[in-house]
């Protein structure tokens, strides 16, 4: 193994192997990616692979929108097959406020460039005639976007990267990283020791320890989430389209064609049952590789009835397949995607809960920012540094649950929500709050959810 590298990536999941791309296509190629196991094997093999264009931070949209014009060319590009479904996606909406969001992620859509239309009832059904409409006051068609094969996309990107001259390493654990007097990280490995200019923490569902062994905080929890795959459906087996993927507010789900069959993707929204993977901490054992947990029906049981009611002709179908497995979420959804506070050229990439969508944009923009010292989009909603030391793991575990459980709200202006406050007050705040004030959270708080799955 080699002894030297301009970076060394850890970590080989979505977000590691969409970095490593980047930074070869930017010219650094000098780069090495270390993984203790496959490709793939914590959190991405397991995603459903979605890859929505809907969002309402322009700043995450063009994220998005860059990786869903990346992905249909990967296969091209690389020779490694991806799998790419350009099926579009609908969300629903149900109530006014969500249809004013709608029009304010229209004016988006429209500046960065990519298809977003807002349709009626009767349009939903003329594109998906299996959809009851009940209660549906508009739907956000985005014709661009779709949903990919996670390991296929992944190891897409990871040859590409290898094509430009950067190295992929597998079976190799990191156990620790030190900074040498010089500046210079000394990355410590099962197989030897790297010494680099730069450190990326790519490591997913194990980056807190990674973090830790520089002395630095990574807020975000490891949840369980799961989707279900049915039995084939006869209408799909019929028909030579493919529908949109759908996302419904009022079951919190989405949902969609899986090959002939139905796939659907639950967040729960009653408060404690959103759970933690690994509990207590979330933080799995070393030997941990492509695990996934014991299907959860209760859990999951009023969502899916829901759906059922809403898609009919998924009714009598039986489940094929249940996939129950970990994703992170940050306090506030949004990826850790910049330097890390307090120490020099370390860098995270990761805790992404819709990882697969981002994990393309997110390795351009970080890339950009490595190499030039800037990126095309403001960064700031993604700086690891817009959390604080007192984003403590009560406070991180609470807001990461919260956001679990809300993935599907409507992101109404000016909603403060309490939970995790209050973390550091002025000697005011007990006297102004008990007078009625409202006050709002900041450094370390998005302005809206991403709601995007």
């Amino acid at each position: 193994m080699r002894s030297q590298a301009r970076v060394v990536v850890v970590g080989g999941g979505m977000m590691g192997c969409g970095l490593l791309y980047h930074l070869a296509e930017e010219g650094w190629s000098d780069c090495v990616l270390i993984e203790k196991g496959e490709l793939t094997s914590g959190s991405t093999w397991h995603a459903a692979g979605q890859c929505p264009s809907f969002i309402g931070s322009y700043n995450m949209a063009k994220i998005h929108h860059y990786s869903n014009t990346l992905y249909p060319t990967l296969e091209e590009k690389t020779g490694t097959y991806v799998s790419w479904h350009g099926c579009g996606g609908i969300r629903l909406a149900f109530s006014q406020e969500e249809v004013d969001w709608f029009a304010r992620v229209s004016g988006i859509a429209a500046n960065i460039g990519f298809d977003l239309n807002v349709i009626g009832p009767d349009e939903i059904s003329k594109i998906i005639p299996y959809l009851g409409t009940d209660g549906v006051l508009a739907g956000a068609y985005t014709t661009g976007d779709g949903h990919i094969d996670p390991a296929g996309a992944c190891n897409a990107l990871a040859a590409g990267a290898r094509q430009m001259g950067a190295q992929v390493i597998l079976r190799n654990r990191v156990t620790d990283i030190q900074q040498l007097p010089s500046g210079d990280w000394n990355v410590i490995t099962e197989q030897g020791d790297i010494i680099c200019e730069h450190v990326v923490n790519a490591a997913g569902c194990y980056a807190g320890i990674v973090a830790a062994w520089v002395g630095v905080e990574a807020p975000f929890v490891n949840m369980l989430h799961q989707y279900f795959v049915t039995e084939p459906i006869k209408e799909f087996v019929e028909s030579d389209d493919e529908i949109p993927v759908i996302r419904d507010p009022s079951a919190s789900c989405y949902y969609r064609q899986e090959q002939k069959s139905g796939l659907i993707g639950v967040y729960e929204t009653a408060m404690g049952t959103a759970q933690e993977a690994w509990a207590p901490g979330g933080v799995p054992a070393w030997e941990s590789e492509s695990e996934l947990f014991e299907a959860n029906f209760e859990r999951s049981l009023p969502h899916l009835e829901r759906v059922l009611a809403r898609m009919p002709i998924w009714a009598e179908a039986g489940i094929k397949r249940v996939v129950h497995g970990a994703i992170s979420h940050t306090p506030d959804s949004n990826p850790l995607l910049g330097p890390a506070g307090g120490v020099r050229n370390f860098w995270m990439c990761t805790a992404a809960s819709v990882g697969i969508a981002q994990g393309g944009g997110c390795g351009k923009y970080l890339a950009q920012w490595m190499v030039h010292g800037d990126a095309d989009i403001n960064m700031a909603e993604f700086d690891p540094r817009r959390f604080g030391t007192w984003a403590d793991d009560d406070f991180a575990r609470d807001t990461a649950f919260e956001e679990y459980n809300r993935m599907y709200a409507c992101p109404v202006p000016g909603l403060e929500l309490p939970t995790g406050r209050a973390k550091r007050t002025t000697p005011l705040y007990e006297k102004l709050r008990d007078k009625g004030a409202v006050h709002t959270r900041a450094f370390g708080a998005s302005a809206e959810s991403s709601s995007v799955k």
